[in-house]
């Protein structure tokens, strides 16, 4: 029942968090209770995970989605360069894709900067939106020439988070 509240309430943050990451919060997958009691790994074990064990997750297909998840949310804490693959595979997926920003977004290393910048090829719409917040917020100075053309895309969002993005890599 505490798991259950828990989660909830970490749902609640996430879904407001992406409203300002780019992602719409009814893309948010909801955990119910049958898919609670059939997930193959809990949260206490995924959270002891190292980044090897936590990658791992990710890539195996016959993990479901709470455990990507939850995968991702330990990879923010402990994830390293190995870890960057399996993250930069979730940057299309709509229910991931923001826990896998999360994780990269305080990785040490350029790893995590180049998957951010060549999922900006690769994504569209509201994760793309999602991607260059996350390139910001890491302040990769050389996404710039990648993040300049979008500041001219007919979408008023993707071209506001490009420009707000620029400005915070330019920062001083």
């Amino acid at each position: 029942m505490l798991r259950r509240a828990l989660f909830a309430l970490g749902v609640a943050a996430i879904a407001a968090g992406r409203r300002l990451r780019g992602q719409n919060r009814n893309e948010l997958q909801r955990m119910t209770d049958d898919q609670l009691a059939t997930t193959p790994f809990k949260s206490e074990e995924i959270m002891k995970l190292d980044s090897a064990g936590a990658a791992r997750i990710l890539e195996d297909p016959a993990s479901g989605e709470f455990a990507k998840a939850k995968a991702c949310q330990r990879l923010a804490v402990v994830g390293d360069d190995a870890a960057v693959p399996a993250l930069a595979a979730l940057l299309g997926d709509p229910k991931l894709a923001h826990y896998a920003r999360t994780a990269l977004e305080p990785m040490p290393g350029d790893a995590a900067d180049r998957a951010l910048r060549e999922a900006v090829g690769k994504v569209e719409g509201p994760l793309l939106v999602g991607v260059v917040n996350s390139i910001g917020v890491r302040r990769d100075p050389r996404a710039i020439e990648v993040l300049a053309p979008l500041r001219y895309r007919d979408d008023a969002d993707l071209a506001a988070a490009a420009t707000a993005a620029i400005s915070r890599i330019r920062r001083p």
